[in-house]
């Protein structure tokens, strides 16, 4: 009997040993994952600004698990993905973006979800700008490998009424 019990009680300790532990972050530890997160997406639209595609598709997760809504259509993968980008603003001389309320929510210490609503306008290589279109992004940024990157996103153009 003892030694029944006692097999139990060791798979029972390398049951919960084995287990993932649920780790709180602190409000501190919360501050600097969203502060990370930030410096990053603001070096991503500036890429953007700047039209520096090759940087700013660095910021998306080089993989088929990257999905990316917009406007009623999916890029499913970062192939499509960057093949939609890159065909969509092969003309762009400058992108004009302004972000008017973003919001950051530290999900856990890997997993960071930011909301962000703004305007844009494209400037292509002839000198024509497009008119000014408003949006709300949100992105999905996850830490793998030691990279914050943008797994998911999705974003919605927004008509005057709604800004």
């Amino acid at each position: 009997m003892c030694r029944i019990l006692l097999t139990a009680a060791v798979a029972c300790l390398l049951a919960a040993g084995c287990q993932p532990a649920t780790v709180e972050l602190t409000d501190a530890e919360r501050a600097a994952i969203a502060d990370s997160v930030n410096a990053i997406n603001a070096e991503a639209w500036d890429a953007w600004r700047e039209v520096d595609l090759d940087r700013a598709l660095s910021y998306f997760h080089d993989s088929p698990d990257y999905w990316f809504a917009l406007e009623g259509q999916v890029l499913r993968g970062y192939a499509e993905a960057d093949s939609f980008w890159r065909g969509s603003f092969a003309t762009a001389n400058r992108i004009d973006i302004t972000i008017s309320d973003s919001r950051t929510m530290v999900l856990t210490a890997d997993v960071v979800s930011v909301l962000e609503q703004g305007v844009f306008s494209v400037t292509d290589s002839a000198g024509v700008t497009s008119p000014e279109t408003a949006f709300a992004l949100s992105t999905t940024w996850v830490r793998r490998d030691g990279e914050w990157k943008v797994l998911y996103g999705h974003e919605s153009w927004l008509e005057p009424e709604s800004m």
